[in-house]
C-alpha cells in the first residue's frame, strides 16, 4: 500500500470537529484491525492524514471514543499503559534499520522513541533507556470534544536526520496506530492505519509506503 504524501502548510493548527483544511489535499486513512479480516473495523474508529511541511512530517488524527482518559501525568512515561494514546511510528526508508515511535494523549503529553535497531532493542541489547531519551523535537496540538478526541503531531525533518522535505519520490514507511481504552485500565482495542497480519504495531514491514 502506498500513500502519498503532499505539501502542508504550518506546523500545527487549530482544529475542530473536522481536520484543519491544510490536509484536504491528503488521503484519509482509516484505522482497521487488519490482523482480523482486511476489513475488520474498531467499534469507535478513527481516521488519520500526512502530509509534509516546510517544519516536518504533520499527521492528523481523529478518533471517535465514547470515554475518553489517560492517566498520564508527564511526557515520556509508558503512555499505552495509562489509557488513551495516539501513536505515530516512522521509519525513513527501507535501507535504515532506525525508526520513530511517538506517542500523545488526549491530556496532551508525549512520549516519543527512537528505536536505532529493532533486533538488537527486541533482544535487549538496546535499553529502554537508551530509546526514551532522545527527543525527536515533534510539536502537536490535541482537542478533546464531545464523542471525539484530535491530534495534530508535526515531527522535524532533522528528528530523521534530513535537513528538508525528501526528494519528490522518496518512500518512507509510516502508520498510525491507536490504544482505545473502555473506560479502565484492561483490554483496549488495538486498530492501526497499516495492514498489519499481526497486532503488533513494530512489524514495520507491513507499514503503508509514503511517497513524497
Amino acid at each position: 500500500m502506498s500513500i502519498p504524501c503532499p505539501r502542508v502548510a504550518g506546523s500545527v493548527s487549530d482544529f475542530g470537529a473536522e481536520h484543519p483544511e491544510k490536509y484536504r489535499d491528503c488521503t484519509p486513512l482509516p484505522l482497521r484491525r487488519h490482523w482480523l479480516a482486511p476489513d475488520a473495523m474498531p467499534v469507535e474508529g478513527g481516521v488519520a492524514l500526512v502530509g509534509a511541511a516546510a517544519e516536518g512530517l504533520s499527521f492528523y488524527t481523529r478518533y471517535v471514543d465514547s470515554d475518553i482518559f489517560s492517566t498520564a501525568t508527564a511526557d515520556d512515561q509508558k503512555m499505552w499503559t495509562l489509557g488513551d494514546v495516539a501513536e505515530v511510528f516512522v521509519k525513513p526508508g527501507v535501507n535504515r534499520n532506525d525508526y520513530w515511535e511517538l506517542h500523545v494523549t488526549p491530556n496532551d503529553f508525549i512520549m516519543d522513541i527512537r528505536v536505532p535497531d529493532r533486533a538488537r532493542f527486541q533482544a535487549g541489547e538496546i535499553t529502554w533507556n537508551d530509546v526514551i531519551a532522545p527527543s525527536s523535537g515533534a510539536t502537536r496540538r490535541t482537542g478533546v470534544f464531545d464523542g471525539h478526541w484530535c491530534v495534530e503531531l508535526c515531527v522535524p525533518w532533522s528528528a530523521f536526520d534530513c535537513p528538508d522535505i525528501p526528494a519528490a519520490g522518496a518512500t518512507w514507511q509510516f502508520a498510525v496506530c491507536r490504544y482505545n481504552y473502555p473506560g479502565k485500565l484492561e483490554d483496549p482495542e488495538h486498530s492501526s492505519t497499516a495492514p498489519l497480519t499481526e497486532a503488533g504495531f513494530h512489524r514495520y514491514e507491513e507499514y503503508a509506503d509514503l511517497t513524497f
